[in-house]
């Protein structure tokens, strides 16, 4: 590539003479220029030259360009070399030199160093991002669409009136002059291959950082076509192998065969994944098995009916209505058995089911997910909770909970019923764990099915063809199938996450970490699909995933504590984080990824980039330092109360644990508990599922002031806070 040559020379434009060599030495410099990087560089081509407006143009067309003939270059250059020395002798000054310049140049390309032609270039001032609330009435409502993308919404609402370029066709654009302010360098790409974005559009930058950039280089990304298909995790690997730390994220371990891992499996990071699977016990029968008892049902409630315990609770009064019994056999297939007792005449007891996959392990929950006679579809029956203990009164915080029993459970005859067939995990599970997830109708049972892609490294065969299907989150769930990619050899047709808006980045986990009834033609559940059954693609607008793929724009009120701010329920990060500064401000649009390695192999909870319990705080620190200095200076100046180092760490006021998917764990203790009814009055709890809202929720919020501590919402003070503070009032 030629480089850039600059002229600080004034010339008095009125002198004949002096304006005729300026001419010639101009033309003259930078034909010499290309000549010798000709001649350096044989290969060189697409040169970027200033002279010609950011215009690529090669050795070859510089002349055609400038409609200069090359008979007449040596010609040229003598008259510039002899009239130069005169004139250059008349110049105003060899040293003056001009204004730095207020323009700002570049080219876009794609991973591949494809020039991308037709795209528009936009400087959004950083004032023009809508930072107005966001609350969870407006995320239903779907009144926050107008400002829940931050950058897109910005362009909708103003963008004719933003400083704009659109590239040409050797991708070059240019701004004759950058305004005053601070912008984000958006990309709005032409076609349907490139999503918006660009390397350039998370962080604002002032205007004296744009100035007197004429050679930037704004990468934008390629997407597969809606041609495309899936390659697999397997294939994928072949080419990038320093991703398979992700084997061992527990996106991988969604589903998984019974004390079995496929070759796209590890468990690395997280050794106890089948801890569950311990409890069943080898035996020729399931009378060898391991007991847990569903007792004492409460037919108002959702899924969990039935208390369990796995002491007999008929001694202490309880009313045993089933057993269900864990085992497994000498070649290793594992076994629930469903004995009814309450009703000794059913025919159907005791009914044996092979459990064929586990769902969960690596965190908080593992559940069972077992066959049944005369179906293809497989049905969740139990949760197993690693940190769930028999001592805690809260029936959803024992070791095992009751996951949908009521599917097989006839209340009103007390018999074992053959479950409903659209409750099967294939029809309302797998739609945000099997990448490539599709939906069909079984002719023969009438179960509305799925199958996902083949992969020799997969674990099951969910659609009953013969073939081994990925059943969990890989490669091309967030960055689109990739057989276009394969063929073309090169970082084109897939998508790179970093390179679009932040927005869409935070889509592709909001696909699955949201709560939403999905449009799907066959399934009105929590699986996004449009009304042709496709899944959401990688890259996808949020305005486009809520105007297609989902009925619903938020979760339910009641699926949030009584505030409703904080999520109550599992799988609600994104809805959170709307809400969240962090996603909308004036400096630097942030997306999960910042945080979270999503191909794991940190070494952190949760693949974090940075140890959240560090007391240096570098997670938050990298970004906050210059706003909030030490964590003592922060809350002095927030509490007037000094939090030395070590104390408190910023997760432990910012990023309280509201939500429950697992067991939770005890918060702050009033008195011991007993496993009894009193403990509801004395126990505070933490919950699992982090919020990401960053606020901090205080002790008035009213999900926790005057609430029974069972039942109240985690919040700082009734957790981190109460090792040195006294929440015992808070009931009162």
């Amino acid at each position: 590539r030629a480089p850039p040559v600059t002229y600080r020379h004034h010339y008095d434009l009125d002198h004949p003479t002096q304006a005729l060599c300026r001419t010639a030495a101009l033309v003259t410099s930078h034909w010499i220029t290309l000549i010798t990087a000709k001649i350096a560089i044989p290969a060189i081509v697409n040169g970027t030259n200033k002279f010609t407006n950011t215009l690529r143009v090669s050795p070859e067309n510089y002349l055609e360009k400038m409609r200069l003939p090359r008979t007449n270059t040596f010609l040229l250059t003598l008259t510039a070399c002899v009239l130069g020395a005169g004139c250059f002798s008349n110049s105003k000054s060899n040293t003056e030199t001009e204004p730095e310049s207020s323009a700002f140049a570049g080219t876009v390309v794609d991973g591949a160093d494809n020039l991308v032609a037709g795209a528009t270039v936009y400087l959004i001032p950083n004032t023009a991002i809508d930072t107005t609330e966001i609350t969870s009435e407006d995320i239903r409502s779907g009144s926050a669409e107008d400002r829940d993308e931050p950058l897109e919404d910005a362009v909708a609402a103003g963008g004719t009136t933003f400083t704009q370029a659109v590239t040409d066709s050797a991708g070059a654009f240019e701004f004759d002059e950058v305004p005053d302010g601070e912008f984000f360098v958006y990309v709005e790409p032409a076609g349907t291959e490139y999503i918006p974005g660009g390397s350039w559009c998370r962080d604002s930058v002032d205007a004296s950082g744009l100035r007197t950039n004429l050679d930037a280089t704004i990468l934008i990304s390629s997407s597969p076509s809606t041609a495309a298909t899936y390659v697999g995790m397997t294939s994928c690997l072949v080419c990038h192998p320093d991703e398979d730390t992700e084997k061992g994220a527990a996106h991988r371990l969604g589903f998984t065969v019974p004390n079995k891992l496929s070759s796209l499996q590890d468990d690395n990071e997280h050794p106890d994944v089948f801890e569950g699977n311990g409890y069943f016990k080898l035996g020729t029968s399931y009378l060898d098995g391991f007991k847990v008892y569903l007792h004492d049902p409460d037919f108002s409630r959702g899924f969990d009916d039935f208390q369990t315990s796995i002491t007999d609770p008929a001694l202490t009064g309880g009313v045993v209505y089933a057993i269900l019994w864990l085992w497994k056999d000498a070649s290793e297939k594992y076994y629930i058995t469903i004995e009814n007792i309450i009703n000794t005449g059913d025919t159907m007891s005791p009914a044996t089911r092979e459990v064929k996959l586990n769902y969960g392990g690596p965190v908080y929950k593992q559940r069972y997910m077992i066959e049944w006679p005369g179906l293809n579809g497989l049905y969740p029956i139990l949760q197993f909770q690693p940190a769930g203990d028999e001592d805690k009164f809260d029936r959803t915080r024992k070791q095992f909970r009751d996951y949908h029993f009521d599917f097989f459970w006839d209340k009103t005859l007390n018999e074992i019923k053959t479950p409903d067939v659209t409750k099967n995990i294939n029809r309302n599970c797998l739609g945000c764990h099997a990448t490539g997830y599709t939906q069909f109708v079984d002719s023969g049972t009438g179960e509305v099915l799925c199958d996902s892609l083949e992969d020799p490294g997969g674990e099951y065969d969910i659609d009953g063809d013969g073939t081994i299907n990925d059943l969990n989150i890989g490669c091309e769930t967030c960055h689109g199938p990739g057989s276009e990619h394969v063929a073309a050899n090169k970082a084109r047709f897939i998508l790179a996450p970093e390179n679009i808006t932040p927005s869409r980045e935070v889509m592709l986990c909001d696909r699955c970490h949201d709560r939403l009834i999905g449009n799907g033609p066959n399934t009105h559940n929590d699986v996004p699909m449009n009304p042709d059954g496709l899944f959401p693609p990688a890259g996808i607008s949020r305005a486009e995933y809520l105007a297609s793929f989902v009925e619903t724009k938020g979760p339910t009120a009641s699926q949030n504590w009584p505030d409703d701010i904080h999520a109550k329920s599992h799988h609600q990060h994104v809805p959170d984080y709307l809400k969240a500064g962090h996603y909308r401000n004036s400096s630097h649009l942030m997306s999960c990824s910042q945080c979270h390695n999503t191909h794991a192999g940190t070494g952190n909870e949760h693949y974090l980039r940075e140890d959240p319990n560090d007391p240096d705080q570098p997670m938050c620190l990298t970004c906050h330092q210059d706003y909030i200095g030490t964590s003592a200076d922060h809350t002095t100046e927030i509490l007037g109360v000094a939090h030395a180092k070590g104390i408190a760490t910023c997760v432990d006021c910012h990023m309280i644990k509201t939500a429950k998917t697992g067991s939770g764990d005890y918060g702050f203790l009033l008195d011991n508990p007993t496993g009894t009814s009193t403990d509801p009055f004395i126990t505070y709890f933490e919950n699992d599922i982090t919020s990401h809202v960053f606020d901090v929720p205080r002790k008035t919020n009213v999900g926790v002031k005057g609430v029974t501590p069972g039942s109240a919402m985690p919040i700082p003070y009734t957790n981190s806070c109460g090792t040195c503070h006294d929440p015992s009032k808070l009931q009162f």
